[in-house]
């Protein structure tokens, strides 16, 4: 399955939708009222990914958002069953690192999909939270060489 990654565009919002209610049990969460409005301002945002396939359908997404100038709050990561095994993820993370700007994430405790592992695996460290049943993470882009 050839898959490319691009910037989350108007008119992406149904297609991430489709992929979101799919995976949102593992996760776990839901589509609720606010949901369609939440993936409406984080395309808007400029700072989310898809991942389509060789058709243009969307299999995969990272909804991101400035945090704060120089931060992105990573709010969710999800790649349609269809495509998974197909390193879809790794794709949206990596791209997601070529802003070179640190990322934050945070990932329920009661999450079926593994993703506490994967974004250990993608170089995200914990971070101290006040917040019970969820772990939160941060990764920092490597420093270059001193000048």
């Amino acid at each position: 399955m050839h898959i490319s990654y691009r910037a989350a565009v108007s008119g992406d919002e149904a297609g991430i939708l489709e992929v979101f209610a799919e995976v949102a049990p593992e996760v776990p969460t839901a589509v609720r009222d606010g949901t369609e409005k939440l993936i409406e301002r984080l395309v808007s945002s400029g700072q989310s990914l898809v991942a389509v396939d060789a058709d243009d359908n969307l299999v995969g997404y990272a909804l991101a958002e400035p945090q704060d100038s120089e931060t992105l709050s990573l709010f969710y990561v999800g790649v349609s069953k269809a495509a998974r095994d197909q390193r879809v993820c790794s794709g949206l993370i990596s791209k997601l690192k070529e802003n070179n700007a640190p990322i934050v994430a945070d990932v329920q405790s009661d999450n079926k999909s593994a993703m506490l592992e994967r974004f250990k695996h993608f170089d995200f460290v914990e971070i101290p939270t006040v917040f019970g049943g969820k772990t939160k993470l941060r990764w920092e882009p490597p420093k270059g060489p001193p000048a």
